[in-house]
């Protein structure tokens, strides 16, 4: 089946859009669809993160108003196939455009990060799993979605290391830290008999946790650490990426780290450190001065 033909027709006989805002519509779909043809990923099987990460690789690119619309005709995209039944699940949700900053993915930063690791935890099975979650995440900057299917097979604690298995199925190998493996060890040991086939993270009924558990949890800690805004598990991906960029990190080495197949997705980040970039530069400029800053 041509999604993109299906979804013509559904703008120009359903939504009764004319055949100018169609055709710009499809052309968004048709830039999206080009994009992930590479890595054998089509239409229909993109989840929110993809999409996230393809927004986040053309937005320096394009106009505010452009990338509006591009967003605008993939949540009609999505809605059509939803109402199809041609989806189980509509990735394009939460997408939203770029706030005042024009940046469309956040960043925590290293303060806010510090906040987060060094929250007040307890020491039973909740909170040793919520610590657990949050520096796994921002340790390895796997997805949501990679951190709730891992198995405990999958981490290699004597050479700290975690098995990811990502988009189109390619299989990536992630160093973790000591601290973020301790904790994951901790929690592990208070659930106690559990085998090496089994999810890490559960709920507190022994079910696999989901990704809108795992935001719930984020949202929670995320408040009660003081941080004012929405916090999401992407979030912290992404503030993985921009923190090590920021370190000195290769792009090439970052590239395979997110499981990236295209690297200007991965340059999105450089967009993202560039404040930090400048304040680098004053601070270590001759020239500079306090007025430039």
């Amino acid at each position: 089946m041509d999604l993109i033909q299906l979804f013509r027709e559904f703008l120009l006989f359903e939504k009764r859009y004319s055949k100018n805002t169609a055709d710009a519509y499809c052309r968004d779909i048709k830039l999206m669809n080009e994009y992930f043809m590479e890595t054998g990923i089509s239409l229909d099987e993109l989840e929110k993160d993809d999409i996230k990460d393809y927004l986040g690789a053309i937005y320096g690119d394009v106009k505010p108003a452009s990338l509006r619309r591009k967003i605008a005709a993939i949540r009609q995209f999505y809605a059509i196939l939803m109402k199809r039944n041609l989806i189980e699940e509509n990735p394009s949700l939460t997408i939203s455009g770029p706030g005042k900053s024009g940046i469309l993915p956040g960043a925590l930063t290293r303060q806010e990060m510090e906040k987060l690791i060094n929250f007040n935890y307890s020491d039973d099975i909740k909170g040793l799993r919520n610590r657990a979650i949050i520096e796994l995440l921002y340790s390895s900057g796997i997805r949501v979605g990679e951190l709730v299917s891992a198995k405990i097979k999958d981490i290699d604690f004597r050479n700290k290391v975690i098995r990811v298995l990502g988009k189109g199925k390619k299989e990536r190998l992630i160093p973790v830290t000591s601290q973020a493996l301790s904790t994951v060890d901790s929690y592990l040991l208070k659930r106690a008999g559990k085998t090496g086939d089994t999810i890490i993270f559960c709920n507190l009924k022994g079910k696999p946790i989901t990704e809108r558990g795992i935001q719930y949890i984020i949202d929670r800690i995320a408040l009660e650490c003081g941080i004012f805004r929405k916090v999401t598990p992407h979030m912290l991906r992404h503030s993985f990426a921009t923190h090590f960029l920021e370190n000195g990190m290769n792009l090439r080495y970052l590239q395979h780290l997110l499981g990236h197949s295209n690297l200007s997705t991965t340059e999105i980040y450089t967009h993202l450190s560039i404040e930090e970039l400048k304040k680098v530069y004053n601070r270590a400029h001759p020239g500079s001065s306090k007025k430039n800053n």
